[in-house]
C-alpha cells in the first residue's frame, strides 16, 4: 500500500474523529516521526502514517475501547484506562482506515507504554510523541536534541522521563513499561 496516496483521506477522517488540539498533535507527531525516520534510516511514509494515527482512538469512550483490547494483554490492562487508546488503536486503524500493517499497528499499540519488543520503528514513534514541536516542557526540548545524535539514548531518556512522571504523580505503571525499562539495562 502506498501510504502517501491515502494520506489526505486519512487526515480528513482523523480530523472528524479527534478534538482540534489532538488532531494537530497527531500532525506534528507525524512530521517529527517522518523527520526522525529520515535521519535514522527508517520507512518515512509508514512512520508518518503511524504518527498520524497513533491517537486515533484517544477520544473514543472507554466502553467502546474495552472490547477492542487484545485478550493476550491480560487483566492488568483493565486497571489502567489511560492506555486503552493505544492498546485498542490497531483495531481502530483497521476498522476505520483499512490499514492492516503490523509494523504500524505495533508502533501504535506501544506508543504510550513501550514494551520489551520495541523495534527502531516503534521507538521513533515513541520518541516523536514525546518531543513533537508542540511539546514545550523542558524534557521535550532535551529529547529533540538527543534524538538528533542518538535515537537509542533518546528512547531510554523518554522511557525514564515517563516513569518518573508516573511515579511522581502516583499513577499506575503498566508492567510492559517496566519490562521495557529493564531491557534497556
Amino acid at each position: 500500500m502506498d501510504y502517501i496516496e491515502i494520506k489526505d483521506q486519512i487526515i480528513f477522517t482523523l480530523k472528524n474523529m479527534l478534538t482540534e488540539a489532538r488532531f494537530y498533535h497527531c500532525l506534528r507527531v507525524a512530521e517529527e516521526a517522518q523527520r526522525l525516520a529520515s535521519r535514522w534510516g527508517e520507512e518515512e511514509s509508514k512512520l508518518y502514517i503511524a504518527g498520524l494515527l497513533h491517537e486515533c482512538a484517544r477520544d473514543l469512550p472507554y466502553q467502546e475501547l474495552i472490547p477492542l483490547l487484545p485478550s493476550y494483554l491480560g487483566e492488568e490492562v483493565y486497571s489502567i484506562p489511560a492506555i486503552f487508546h493505544a492498546l485498542a488503536g490497531p483495531a481502530i486503524v483497521d476498522r476505520e482506515f483499512g490499514i492492516k500493517d503490523y509494523k504500524i499497528w505495533h508502533a501504535i499499540r506501544w506508543h504510550a507504554t513501550s514494551c520489551d519488543m520495541m523495534s527502531r520503528f516503534d521507538k521513533i514513534l515513541f520518541i516523536s510523541d514525546f518531543c513533537e514541536p508542540g511539546r514545550e516542557f523542558p524534557e521535550a526540548n532535551l529529547i529533540r536534541k538527543i534524538a538528533e545524535k542518538d535515537w537509542e539514548e533518546a528512547y531510554r531518556r523518554v522511557l525514564k522521563d515517563k516513569l518518573f512522571f508516573l511515579l511522581a504523580h502516583n499513577f499506575p505503571i503498566y508492567s510492559a513499561t517496566w519490562k521495557a525499562w529493564n531491557k534497556t539495562k
